[in-house]
């Protein structure tokens, strides 16, 4: 079990994705779109009047995150563009042409061998794919609370212009706790 120290330290380690990105972002080669697609619509996969991957251009808000090779990293989940392109050949290149099942072992297998890694994959696609502009309407149209989800960082999702990270560092105040990483405190009475 992790110890409560070891939870403060992570949630203040910048693990947790921001809105923002790069203007001039490195654009993904046409065989990397197709990998990022593969990645994208295994971890989501395209349901009944829900978008996939590459319908969406989701692969176009992916590039904006990568942190050129030649900048500082300074913001989960830290994917340098040549990082970026060896991931997507790793992991997203043998999942071209398989079944949605075959893919999703693929990935299990990824997760079973290192789960941080994995995580950082999976983090990636959920911010950007749920931050887009048509699955935030869509969300907020169709499900029980949607009107309540904020989606993406403005009112219409991503934007054409954005903000540059470039050399931007971390924040040194305040801290993102997980909700399974608050404990409750005791009591005078249970102190005692």
């Amino acid at each position: 079990m992790t110890d409560n120290a070891e939870r403060v330290r992570r949630a203040r380690s910048g693990s947790r994705m921001m809105h923002g990105g790069f203007t001039a972002a490195i654009p993904l080669t046409a065989e990397e779109r197709q990998q990022a697609d593969a990645i994208v619509d295994t971890l989501i996969p395209p349901e009944e009047d829900w978008p996939d991957a590459a319908s969406l251009g989701i692969a176009d808000l992916l590039e904006v995150y990568i942190v050129p090779d030649d900048e500082p990293v300074s913001f989960y989940p830290h994917w340098r563009r040549a990082e970026f392109s060896e991931l997507l050949a790793a992991v997203g290149g043998p999942l071209i042409g398989l079944s949605l099942d075959d893919r999703i072992e693929q990935l299990k297998g990824i997760e079973a061998d290192d789960a941080a890694f994995f995580a950082r994959v999976r983090d990636f696609v959920y911010y950007v794919y749920y931050g887009h502009s048509a699955v935030v309407k869509k969300i907020r149209e169709t499900t029980k609370h949607g009107a309540d989800y904020l989606g993406g960082g403005q009112p219409e999702g991503y934007s054409d212009s954005i903000e540059t990270w470039g050399d931007r560092t971390f924040t040194t105040r305040g801290a993102f706790i997980p909700t399974d990483a608050v404990f409750r405190a005791l009591t005078k009475k249970e102190q005692a």
